[in-house]
């Protein structure tokens, strides 16, 4: 059994059954496990086989998922990558994953373009589109003359599935490497936990190279013959228009997302089909919540997890509506604790209410960090995944997540390290020092901010701004949004900033939340 094998179960229960949805086109199950069937032998034809690598940069396209699933079913291994990434960004990753072919939408063309050349184990640059440049191959004559009957079975349970790349808390991008089996437990996990149905269907209007569209939403819905209906992005008429046309039944958003439908004029959409809801990322203010909880009858969520583990814990609100805030217990599958600061053993567990690492285990956690043995080790300690964030339990063992213990900023469901900024603002020949913290922002979260020791007087906002913006290093959503000239960056006696001091420092210069 793999991954893309649960799809052909699925067209082989429901062959009629609508499976994927995309502006205006829809296919059945027979019609697309076809065309993955298609794609998994053009793969193939091409010499792909158990465990190479193919990158993909894409928004979300019927043929991107198509061809994650080809390669699923002969044992490929897609690698999807954030296509707001900054192009040598994109580069590091096509590289680091010694990825044999690169799938790339026409839309992205021009980061492609700029580092083609410098690719050091691409064969071939396949792209989705309709306009053909260069010595491209499209998509479509990639997979025309291939056959589509079922590939010969090419993964089993503990191959490699997918792997994901994160920045994680180091600031430098991470593979994580998920097997079949893992993704399908993953799988079972959010079934079970958001009560998903044969004949539910659910909006994928967030990007596919999140952990959270993909693998929480996406593949879940396929194991059971639901129907994914996607979108290129997130727009919230486009949201709420389609949960009307479609008569959705299920809805995910990450925080920002969740705060725009709760303050959306939803009288003018017809919203009854819905029946459940769910986010993650970030908490949600009380009065969002609960008036997300008045358009879920059924269940509304808060789906606590990570690249490295999909879910960890869920807090059905509805079930539970006095733990607002909240990531509620362990999930189906999975087992969570808390150890004391300092804990160099797992059973070292916090008492309640005190606040330390949270670590889970269980069968959906990854196999390894991507060629990085001295990470893996450091992240799967005793049989536990660290997660490095702050949490804390209350006598019932519901768990609140306080942040980041090393302070990764999480802004707009984005992880950001501080270190990726600072490395490139301190390039900047006026700048004498410079830190970035994450502080409150009402529509993402987090707001990435930089702390600025001004060599020159003359420096402002807009220069280090327009840096930013034209540094191939650094992708548009990790520059800061805000800046605050400062005397001197608070340090501790070896030099390391204290980033909780300079947060509060900075507190004082605001009034509330940023925009």
């Amino acid at each position: 059994m793999n991954v893309g094998l649960s799809l052909t179960q699925s067209a082989l229960k429901w062959p009629d059954k609508t499976a994927l949805v995309f502006e205006g086109r829809r296919w059945s199950y027979r019609q697309w496990n076809r065309a993955v069937n298609q794609a998994a032998n053009a793969f193939a034809a091409h010499g792909i086989t158990r465990g190479d690598r193919v990158a993909f940069l894409t928004w979300n396209l019927p043929e991107q998922v198509t061809a994650f699933y080809g390669l699923l079913k002969i044992g490929g291994v897609p690698v999807p990558i954030n296509y707001r990434l900054a192009a040598n960004e994109i580069k590091y990753i096509v590289d680091n994953c010694a990825a044999r072919l690169f799938v790339f939408e026409e839309a992205l063309r021009e980061p492609v373009m700029a580092i083609k050349d410098d690719l050091q184990t691409v064969e071939r640059l396949i792209y989705i589109g309709d306009t053909p440049e260069g010595d491209e191959l499209p998509f479509d004559d990639f997979v025309a003359r291939a056959s589509d009957r079922e590939p010969p079975v090419g993964a089993g349970l503990d191959d490699a599935a997918f792997i994901m790349y994160t920045s994680g808390t180091t600031g430098v991008p991470k593979g994580v490497v998920r097997t079949h089996q893992a993704e399908l437990f993953g799988a079972m996990t959010m079934a079970l936990e958001c009560d998903f149905q044969h004949d539910d269907s659910i909006l994928n209007n967030k990007p596919l190279f999140h952990i959270a569209q993909l693998h929480l939403q996406f593949i879940p819905f396929v194991l059971l013959g639901g129907t994914n209906v996607m979108t290129r992005g997130f727009d919230i008429d486009e949201t709420l228009g389609l949960v009307e046309t479609e008569r959705l039944t299920c809805l995910h958003g990450v925080p920002t997302q969740m705060v725009m439908m709760a303050q959306a004029d939803l009288s003018r959409f017809d919203l009854s089909s819905l029946q459940c809801g769910f986010y993650g990322g970030q908490t949600l203010a009380d009065d969002i919540i609960r008036t997300c909880m008045a358009l879920f009858p059924k269940s509304f969520l808060n789906v606590y997890g990570f690249t490295e583990g999909l879910t960890a814990t869920a807090c059905d609100f509805r079930r539970h509506p006095e733990k607002l805030g909240s990531v509620g217990q362990a999930a189906v599958n999975m087992e969570v604790r808390i150890l004391r600061p300092g804990a160099t053993d797992a059973d070292d567990i916090a008492a309640p209410g005190e606040v330390g690492e949270l670590i889970t285990r269980g069968p959906s956690i990854m196999k390894e960090y991507f060629r990085l043995p001295e990470r893996t080790a450091a992240a799967l300690r005793h049989g536990w995944y660290h997660s490095g964030d702050a949490a804390f339990s209350d006598e019932a063992g519901f768990i609140t997540v306080k942040g980041r213990m090393d302070h990764t900023i999480i802004t707009g469901g984005e992880n950001v390290h501080p270190s990726e900024i600072e490395n490139l603002l301190f390039d900047h020949a006026g700048i004498a020092d410079v830190a970035v913290v994450g502080l409150p922002s009402t529509k993402w979260g987090q707001a990435v901010c930089a702390a600025v020791v001004a060599k020159d007087p003359a420096l402002n906002a807009e220069t280090l701004d327009r840096f930013c913006r034209e540094s191939p290093d650094l992708a548009r959503f990790k520059r800061p949004r805000h800046y605050y000239f400062i005397d001197e960056i608070p340090a501790n006696s070896t030099g390391k900033v204290e980033r909780g001091k300079l947060q509060e420092k900075l507190l004082l210069l605001i009034d509330g939340p940023l925009d």
